[in-house]
């Protein structure tokens, strides 16, 4: 079982290696909102299903910047430590062209746990793929796929309905020629509060910073979450 000084170094060493590419000039800076529904409940055996409803507001939370539909399937391993999980997304989004476009998404992940204590510790790996409508535009890259990696670390005092974590997540391009960098980096805080045996009520603040982009943007977002578990 590693130590939470251990985590603790690896966190240290990701934002040290990130740091610099914060030094770009010209960075915009946007606020937004982000409240969503999730239900959560074992299917078959050790296979269980997560459905979640997700609209996100951008521009200073005057803009509806996406709806997303979304179902995940999820199988344990190795007494829970380790999960693999199959995601599939529907997305109404407001594109950079004025108008609301249909996308779709496919995620591929492996998510691997271990308990110190009260701290939990996680590091999940996660292939992504988003299809554009080429419909109503041609794109260089579609889908685009992308390798998102997290290191996440959780806290909850003995006989308290909070948990609280702390997560940062390095977002990777994989197939763009002229852009296959990792292009983002988002950072949560959040708070979970026990309503009762199956309901859960989360508060987060999260910021998305985009680094080694022609035009990065700082957005910072407040979200809720309310959370249905059986």
């Amino acid at each position: 079982m590693m130590s939470n000084r251990i985590h603790i170094w690896l966190l240290a060493l990701l934002f040290a290696w990130t740091l610099p590419s914060f030094a770009q000039s010209e960075r915009s800076t946007d606020f937004g909102a982000i409240l969503s529904a999730k239900y959560e409940s074992g299917l078959v055996g050790n296979l269980a299903i997560e459905v979640e409803e997700e609209l996100r507001f951008d521009h200073n939370c005057t803009q509806l910047d996406r709806w997303l539909n979304s179902v995940a399937l999820e199988y344990p391993f190795l007494h829970n430590r380790m999960h693999v999980g199959l995601t599939g997304g529907a997305i109404r989004r407001y594109n950079d062209k004025g108008y609301y476009e249909n996308r779709g998404r496919l995620g591929l992940d492996v998510n691997y746990a271990e308990t110190y204590r009260r701290f939990k510790f996680s590091y999940r790996s996660r292939l992504m793929a988003t299809f554009r409508d080429e419909s109503v535009n041609d794109y260089r890259v579609n889908p685009k796929l992308y390798w998102r990696n997290r290191l996440q670390a959780s806290y909850q005092a003995p006989y308290s309905r909070f948990k609280y974590a702390l997560s940062v997540e390095l977002h990777w391009l994989l197939n763009d020629p002229k852009l296959s960098v990792m292009d983002n980096i988002r950072t949560v805080l959040s708070v979970d509060y026990r309503l009762t045996r199956h309901q859960h009520l989360e508060a987060m603040a999260r910021m998305d910073n985009d680094i080694q982009v022609k035009a990065p943007v700082d957005r910072f977002y407040f979200g809720l979450t309310y959370h249905l578990k059986y």
